[in-house]
């Protein structure tokens, strides 16, 4: 057990030195299966975070889009600033720019082409500025503070010639790009992890410089080709190609766009490589330059806050009835927008209407919101609006207990934070000064900077119950969609139609939308859904080694497969529930360990087994049944002495007249050459066929017992089977023995020759059962498995005075019937052909016995003769009983012409039982068996054994 516990530990540490990229290939099987299995329940469904599409109906309606020009990208990115989006964010590459130049020398030379005598070249700047759409994006994002923007980091290797990559590879290249948010290499630990970069690309610097913000939408999937990991951090530019540069590190567009939603300045970042990147608290209240309190979040307001503020009560406390809408659902504060027309006259609208500025009719709210953006209002160009509020609601979440807003920046971590905080406090902020709320947010990364992505639904499934919702960049283009619906929304926009080819392999999904991947992290780090790499977890490995040693210790190969397998179900099932809670702590990593600590285990134990059943095989399996030594080797037990009490069958059998032919023999040799055929014949069908167990051999006699060590199904039927079949092996043998062949069929030594003695070998058996004392019986130094009782002695009994009734198969009743087996109460008598021999008193015994001789089965091609013999023999034994001795003798004279142990039919045979009756009557004749007048019992007394 000790070598095996050794050899356990010692396998099941091998799977460290299983290379960590093998490793990650098999867990990804299981981490996709778990992905996907939560994508298919995913039950979140975001309402502030909106993917605009670029989708097969937008492709349609405007043509393919490298057709399409800039300014279309303009419009959309107005009607949502003008609906009061939070953020607009662009998974949309704009690699460069010629501002209608292209444009302008193809119209310049076509129209010279229609009008030469015209000098067209003092108007090309004004043709050119009819195609400048290049410059329309730019001034729209200019003028738009809540739009990002995006490039790429690209490889050397992508271009032919140097001349090409070189001017984007430079810290000129970067100072163009002049790209925000960005942080200094003194705000990162373990620097040498972030992934330095060759080439800042894909974006014009025209572009990047009127965009507030701008981030990198690169994408690095497994070695599997899946992609699970959004790297967040670069760093350019690279060392390798300009050492004495300065550099900086870029954040993606994700990190962007939550970090402007947070209004996180990003000098105050912390990033720590393997840890997290620590942005701060989420949401903030400030004082700006004109003395008026502001939120950090776009469209938030703090008049807003207030109304939080004032429904604390209500937003700490659970609905009356959580399944009633009116009850689960608390509207905050409405939507208010001011117009200022051409006059220069402002409206408010809202929900309840329009009004004038200081109509009696405005709520105290807004008044209170016309009041915060006085300054706004008056600066308010003629023509255009201005969102003073935004519809904040709450609704109760059954699983979650708690009120949720519909905006994930409210989250419960700052409201609760907002609840605990000191409104006076905040009211005393100076000019300049903000207040903080909620949990520090710190995204997990792991040492490269990577970020697991915790996907939700999958895309291709109906749009209905897909996590983000989707609005077609046609519609927003085109006003379609009310601009009121935008407000404090978060936008991504990109395209998830197959035209475009830009998906990636997920885990959940084989061609899952690039631009959902960006939603995605965006709604993670908002709502604090992280997916955290633990594996693998110590608990668990080791609880999984131990077990899988156990098992490999202590249990048979087929339930060692069946422990594993429910062992290996667990391992899935604590992996699968770890996952659900942001944990993946990995799953193959225990499924190959186990193997190996149980094979360890189990190969060592299988080796000492082997070596002590090949020790017991060779030493004891010619003397005990093979049933016996696997239990000892199970119990690892030798024997010991004692016994029990079962109820077992008793089996005797004997050679008849085996020293008159071993005489006849002379050659010892040749004896023991017969005496083995014989034997391993006969034993074969008692342990192999019949499931007996040997008892022991006394010369030709064979002694055995069904039912133990091991308890068997109808022992009583698996003897009786066991008689017969030997009856059947024993003409078998004799014809063999004839023909020079063993009982195998196989030719004797060429020295080997019986006398004719032999080919009329007979064998004799006796059956009874009952119950048995079975066990160890002998000494300290030297034991037998064997057997003991009166029911042992009446077998034996039965076996030796066979021959005196010129019987074979000589058994008791209770062997036929089983009156007393506890397990099998059938009366075999109904399968067997079976005929009462005698009421038997044998000696040293008070009580008689009724014994049987069994004849065949019914089932034989014989069996109409046999029976024809039986119903004979029970007409002659009833008139034997009635005491009418000639009658009976006549009888029995007819049945034994049916004997089929009669000489005339088989030489050797002794006197059948229907010639012993016929001298018994004939004696009886002369000296009745009791006085006349008297009662007999018709028992016959045995006087020898």
């Amino acid at each position: 057990m000790v070598a095996g516990l050794f050899a356990g530990i010692l396998l099941a540490h091998l799977v460290a030195l299983i290379p960590h990229s093998m490793l990650l290939r098999t867990e990804y099987i299981f981490y996709d299966a778990f992905s996907k299995h939560a994508s298919e329940i995913n039950e979140d469904h975001p309402e502030d975070i909106l993917i605009v599409d670029i989708d097969e109906n937008s492709l349609s309606k405007y043509g393919p889009y490298n057709e399409w020009t800039r300014d279309m990208h303009a419009q959309v990115v107005q009607k949502l600033e003008e609906g009061g989006a939070a953020s607009i964010s662009f998974d949309i590459l704009f690699k460069n720019a010629d501002f209608g130049n292209r444009n302008a020398i193809r119209a310049q030379q076509m129209l010279y082409a229609l009008y030469p005598e015209k000098e067209w070249r003092y108007d090309f700047d004004k043709i050119r500025q009819a195609y400048d759409y290049d410059s329309v994006l730019v001034r729209t994002i200019a003028d738009n503070p809540n739009v990002i923007v995006c490039g790429t980091f690209s490889s050397r290797t992508d271009y032919k010639h140097q001349s090409q990559w070189m001017p984007l590879s430079t810290n000129i290249r970067a100072r163009d790009v002049a790209a925000k948010p960005t942080f200094h290499l003194e705000q990162v630990t373990n620097l040498e992890n972030v992934e330095s970069k060759d080439l800042l690309d894909n974006v014009f610097p025209e572009l990047s410089h009127a965009a507030k913000n701008f981030g990198v939408v690169n994408a690095t999937p497994d070695e599997d080709g899946v992609l699970r990991k959004m790297r967040l951090l670069y760093r350019f530019p690279n060392a390798e190609i300009w050492p004495r540069d300065s550099s900086q590190i870029y954040p993606a567009i994700s990190l962007v766009t939550v970090m402007h939603l947070f209004k996180t300045h990003p000098d105050s970042v912390q990033i720590k490589m393997g840890e997290y990147i620590d942005l701060g608290k989420p949401f903030g209240i400030y004082r700006d330059s004109l003395g008026t309190l502001r939120t950090t979040y776009p469209q938030i307001t703090y008049p807003m806050i207030r109304q939080v503020f004032k429904n604390k009560a209500s937003l700490l406390s659970r609905p009356n009835h959580k399944d009633s809408i009116p009850d689960s659902l608390q509207e905050i504060t409405p939507q208010i927008q001011a117009y200022k027309d051409t006059n220069g006259n402002i409206s408010i609208m809202t929900n309840e209407g329009d009004f004038d500025m200081d109509d009696e009719e405005l709520t105290d709210f807004d008044k209170e919101s016309i009041q915060a953006f006085a300054r706004e209002l008056k600066d308010l160009p003629k023509g255009k609006t201005l969102w003073l509020s935004a519809t904040l609601d709450f609704h109760y979440n059954v699983k979650k207990k708690r009120w949720l807003s519909n905006y994930s920046i409210l989250s419960a971590d700052v409201l609760d934070s907002l609840f605990a905080a000191d409104t006076n406090a905040i009211n005393a902020l100076k000019t300049g000064e903000e207040m903080r709320f909620g949990k520090r947010k710190r995204i997990p990364i792991d040492e490269h900077g990577d970020f697991l992505i915790t996907f939700k639904s999958a895309y291709n499934i109906p749009p209905n119950q897909r996590a983000f919702q989707h609005i077609s960049y046609y519609d927003v283009a085109e006003g379609r969609i009310p601009k009121e619906s935008f407000q404090g929304k978060i936008f991504i926009l990109g395209s998830a139609a197959p035209a475009m080819f830009d998906f990636y392999a997920a885990p959940h999904e084989d061609h899952f939308p690039a631009v959902i991947t960006q939603a995605t992290i965006v709604d993670n780090i908002l709502n604090d859904d992280y997916m955290r790499e633990a594996f693998p977890n110590p608990i668990l490995f080791l609880i999984t080694a131990i077990v899988a040693i156990t098992i490999g210790l202590f249990t048979s190969q087929y339930v060692a497969l069946l422990f594993l397998i429910v062992l290996f179900l667990f391992d899935i099932f604590t992996a699968y529930n770890f996952f659900s809670h942001g944990f993946y702590i990995g799953c193959t990593t225990y499924i190959i360990e186990g193997v190996l600590a149980f094979l360890g285990s189990f190969l060592v134990r299988f080796y000492f087994e082997s070596r002590d059943k090949n020790f017991l095989d060779k030493s004891f399996k010619q003397y005990i049944s093979d049933d016996l030594i696997d239990e000892m080797l199970t119990n690892e037990k030798e024997p010991e002495l004692g016994g029990e009490k079962k109820y077992l069958s008793a089996f005797f059998t004997d050679i008849q007249s085996f020293s008159t032919f071993s005489e006849q023999i002379g050659d010892p040799k040749k004896l023991v050459d017969l005496l083995n055929d014989y034997l391993t014949a006969m034993t074969d069908i008692i342990k192999d066929q019949n499931q007996g167990t040997l008892d022991k051999y006394e010369g030709d006699a064979i002694i055995a017992f069904f039912g133990a060590p091991t308890p068997i199904e109808r022992q009583r039927r698996h003897a009786l089977m066991s008689a017969i079949s030997m009856q059947r092996m024993q003409e078998h043998l004799r014809e063999n023995w004839k023909r020079h062949k063993n009982h195998k069929n196989r030719d004797l030594p060429k020295d080997v020759s019986f006398p004719e003695s032999v080919y009329h070998m007979h064998t004799r058996v006796g059956i009874n059962s009952g119950e048995i004392l079975v066990g160890n019986m002998g000494s300290e130094t030297r034991k037998n498995y064997t057997i003991m009782g009166d029911a042992v002695n009446l077998a034996s009994r039965l076996e030796s005075i066979g021959k005196q009734y010129g019987t074979y198969i000589l058994v008791s009743e209770e062997t036929l019937t089983g009156t007393n087996d506890p397990q099998d109460k059938t009366d075999y008598r109904n399968e067997f052909i079976t005929r009462p021999i005698d009421r038997l008193k044998v000696v040293g015994k008070s009580e008689a016995v009724q014994i049987y001789e069994v004849l065949g089965l019914k089932s034989e091609p014989n069996a109409g003769q046999l029976n024809l013999l039986v119903s004979l023999w029970a007409k002659a034994q009833q008139l034997y009983y009635a005491q009418k001795w000639d009658e009976a003798i006549n009888s029995f004279e007819e049945s034994k012409l049916l004997e089929p142990h009669l000489q005339i039919k088989d030489p050797g045979a002794r006197p059948t039982p229907s010639e012993v009756f016929i001298k018994r009557c004939k004696e009886y004749k002369q000296n009745p068996p009791v006085a006349a007048g008297e009662i007999w019992d018709g028992i016959y007394s045995a006087t020898s054994k």
